[in-house]
């Protein structure tokens, strides 16, 4: 036996004293790759050996991501901002409580002739009243004044006296700012806003909802591709262990071992590669669900759904146009231009108000009788007029009249051309899903025909009639059409969600944000 394996070394020494430059190169290769596989190691985040793994269905991934989501946490203020900013337009018909205390003196010299003293006048005043608007554009104002009046002036038969009234006042617009409609404009695009910010509320979680769905299944996808990896490295492994026994054999020539091995530190680099796609993948999804675990793995525990019947086209159309919260979005915003135009038309005509006022006075020396005055109604006094203001240009009401009609005519084109996107964007996503399906009954078949072939591959290696390189292309093969049957699935899976996304209906049954 020793002198076997003695003559085997010389015949190896012969062979490598007169092997050709390619097999260096091999040796070459082969040591590059192992230094590709420590750096890979090295550079490798920490959770790809996690031992901790957070299992999730796609259920409780999207519940967290509508719940946690930070982008989705900063639209639900934008709601709030919306809902305070009615308030602020109410605010414009609240009444308000007036009050009012003042106290003078003036010291004069006297004008007249004969009265050449020094004139001194004191006087304390008080006021109390409500005034407001009502959504008519109406203008109220109840006053109650109180006075009190001293002075050295003989000419005065009541010194010191009291002076007390109460007095309403009404004013009302006929021209620019009448009616309700006109009054009303800021708060009803402030209510209209607040619509259109529920539905950027639920645009917002449809997006979220898509991207959890989407980033799920494609940290699924990642894990599947590992597995598939893992198949790939396994039967390269035993491809070398099948060659080292066949050279040992002396039925195969000891420089292919060059090519197994090569071929096996390809594939653990690619396995590598593979866990690295794996983090990447859960790191996009935290992101996504804001989780807080960096350092734990997640597992996708759903399986993509089989392909179904689809709807039709026409049917998907009709559910988006009907539904979409983006369209709807844009008929209130066109809405809102249509009440600022409205609001700017009116405010170029000429300024007529129609006032009057009526109250009851009293005055006497002592409060309480001016008081018993002027509760008794025989001193009033009353007002009634017109008041008109007409500009002689004119030209801020006219440009922002035309500002507001461009506005609207611009509305208008942006609903249209949304519309036209979300024709483009249903029928580019139902055919995509239709390509999905399909897909996946194509690459099952080829599958399982490319496995039919490695198998016969191997089975000619065995008795001599293949090469180790025939075998290795067969295994991948084999790999790769695996490996696109299972994205293919998951592509499925994805087209779903588009499908619903552009359609407006997925994830309606969550919709509890407001």
């Amino acid at each position: 036996m020793k002198e076997k394996l003695k003559v085997e070394s010389e015949k190896l020494k012969v062979q490598n004293q007169n092997r050709p430059l390619y097999l260096i190169s091999y040796v070459s290769y082969l040591a590059a790759y192992c230094l590709l596989l420590t750096a890979f190691r090295l550079l490798l985040p920490s959770s790809v050996f996690a031992v901790d793994v957070i299992e999730l269905t796609l259920k409780e991934a999207v519940d967290i991501a509508v719940k946690e989501n930070l982008s989705l946490m900063d639209e639900k203020q934008n709601l709030h901002i919306s809902d305070a900013e009615i308030k602020v337009k109410e605010g414009e018909f609240d009444p308000q409580f007036t009050l009012q205390l003042s106290e003078s003196y003036q010291k004069n010299a006297s004008p007249y002739i004969y009265y050449s003293t020094v004139g001194e006048e004191r006087a304390f005043m008080s006021g109390a009243g409500i005034e407001g608007k009502i959504h008519t554009g109406t203008k109220y104002e109840l006053k109650w004044t109180n006075e009190r009046f001293k002075s050295n002036s003989t000419f005065l038969s009541l010194n010191p006296y009291y002076s007390s009234g109460l007095a309403l006042t009404v004013s009302q617009p006929l021209l620019k700012g009448m009616g309700k409609e006109i009054q009303e404009s800021n708060l009803n695009v402030a209510k209209n806003n607040l619509d259109i910010s529920r539905l950027r509320l639920d645009d917002k979680a449809i997006q979220i909802i898509s991207d959890t769905t989407k980033a799920y299944w494609d940290l699924l996808s990642a894990r599947e591709e590992l597995e598939v990896t893992e198949l790939s490295l396994k039967l390269a492994r035993n491809l070398l262990d099948e060659a080292k026994a066949r050279i040992e054999a002396g039925l195969l020539a000891p420089v292919e071992i060059y090519k197994a091995e090569a071929e096996v530190a390809f594939r653990e680099e690619a396995l590598l590669r593979a866990k690295k796609f794996i983090s990447d993948a859960e790191d996009r999804l935290r992101v996504t669900l804001n989780l807080k675990e960096w350092q734990k793995g997640i597992l996708p525990v759903d399986k993509p759904p089989e392909p179904s019947e689809l709807p039709s086209v026409e049917s998907a159309l009709n559910t988006a146009i009907s539904i979409r919260k983006e369209l709807r979005q844009a008929s209130i915003d066109k809405k809102n231009k249509g009440i600022i135009r409205r609001f700017y038309e009116n405010q170029r005509l000429p300024d007529l108000n129609i006032f009057g006022s009526t109250g009851l006075n009293g005055l006497n020396s002592s409060y309480s009788e001016t008081l018993d005055k002027l509760s008794s109604g025989r001193y009033y006094s009353w007002q009634v007029g017109l008041s008109l203001n007409i500009p002689i240009e004119n030209n801020a009401a006219k440009g922002n009249v035309l500002k507001a009609r461009y506005d609207e005519q611009k509305a208008d084109i942006n609903l249209k051309a949304i519309e036209q996107k979300i024709i483009t964007e249903v029928r580019e996503a139902w055919r995509s899903l239709n390509l999905a399906s399909e897909s996946i009954a194509a690459t099952k078949k080829t599958r399982i025909a490319s496995g039919k072939r490695l198998d016969a591959e191997e089975g000619r290696f065995r008795v001599g009639m293949a090469t180790m390189n025939d075998v290795l292309k067969f295994q991948e093969e084999y790999t790769r059409s695996l490996s696109s049957e299972k994205r293919a699935k998951i592509d499925y899976a994805k087209a779903i969600v588009e499908l619903e996304r552009v359609t407006g209906t997925l994830g309606q049954s969550l919709f509890s944000l407001h």
